[in-house]
């Protein structure tokens, strides 16, 4: 398959460098879906984005690591499964975008996926990243017609889809599997809410100083030096997650690092002294 790639954009200032790359996205990403469908066609009159030919899977192995699903019986997850295809995409690649159509929900087997909102000037905010055996893209079984978030993958990952008119009917047979996804989308409203709140009362090294004892806790590997981040983030990455600009964000982490609190290793960020963030974050 010919893989089409964006114009660069090199020789334009930065406003209109972020400005082209989002109007290359979007327009890439309709392209991308054009594509898929001349392969593989319309799948029960949805649509879906991504250069990778979908496919179906064997028995049970791409809804094994999604945590909803562990306590189903196997007769059901094989009635599940029927319903299920997998598709991959790679680091940086967009799954979906503002305006898209909302017809599937997506589980993540594997790898991480950054959901983030874009307003009309192209500022972004990340609302969060799902890890692998989490759900996303959850909003088209509550009445979204079209997707209002952009999803891109942060690595290579593989993604279970599924109709959301077709998980909505297998929710109305299992309630207990209805119970725990209307948990799993109202513990991410509240994780939402306490960001928002961050933003609104804290200053942006005390928002950044969180966000790295969060991400300590989710993504940090012990060693000699401090805690290891194995997770890779930019810079504007951290801006997007704490509502800041990438140079505001960077320059605290330089603040932080000329403090010996944070280092790089392997291009990840290193965390030096996390008793003290946590002090810095208001969370002793």
């Amino acid at each position: 398959m010919h893989v089409l790639k964006p114009p660069s954009c090199s020789h334009a200032g930065p406003q209109s460098v972020r400005s082209a790359k989002i109007v290359v996205t979007m327009r890439f990403s309709r392209l991308r879906r054009f594509e898929l469908k001349a392969v593989t066609g319309e799948e029960r009159g949805g649509s879906l984005t991504g250069m990778t030919k979908l496919k179906t899977p064997s028995p049970f192995w791409c809804l094994n690591n999604v945590n909803l699903f562990e306590r189903l019986a196997p007769n059901q997850m094989d009635a599940l499964h029927r319903r299920v295809k997998t598709i991959r995409y790679q680091r940086g690649e967009t799954i979906f975008l503002p305006g898209d159509p909302s017809d599937f929900v997506y589980f993540l087997h594997h790898g991480r996926v950054k959901l983030s909102y874009l307003d009309e000037s192209g500022k972004r905010f990340m609302l969060t990243i799902c890890k692998q055996g989490e759900l996303f893209g959850e909003m088209a079984m509550l009445g979204e017609r079209q997707r209002r978030l952009i999803a891109e993958a942060l690595e290579d990952v593989e993604v279970c889809i599924i109709a959301s008119r077709d998980l909505t009917d297998f929710m109305a047979e299992h309630s207990d599997l209805a119970l725990r996804i209307s948990k799993t989308i109202g513990a991410r409203v509240a994780t939402l809410e306490n960001r928002l709140e961050d933003m609104v009362f804290n200053s942006v090294p005390t928002r950044l100083a969180r966000l790295l004892v969060r991400l300590g806790d989710e993504y940090g590997v012990p060693m000699e030096q401090g805690v290891w981040l194995d997770i890779r983030l930019t810079h504007r990455d951290l801006a997007d997650l704490i509502g800041s600009t990438r140079e505001t964000t960077t320059l605290t982490i330089n603040q932080l690092a000329a403090q010996g609190l944070v280092g790089k290793l392997q291009g990840r960020l290193l965390l030096h002294d996390v008793n003290q963030l946590r002090h810095l974050a208001k969370l002793d």
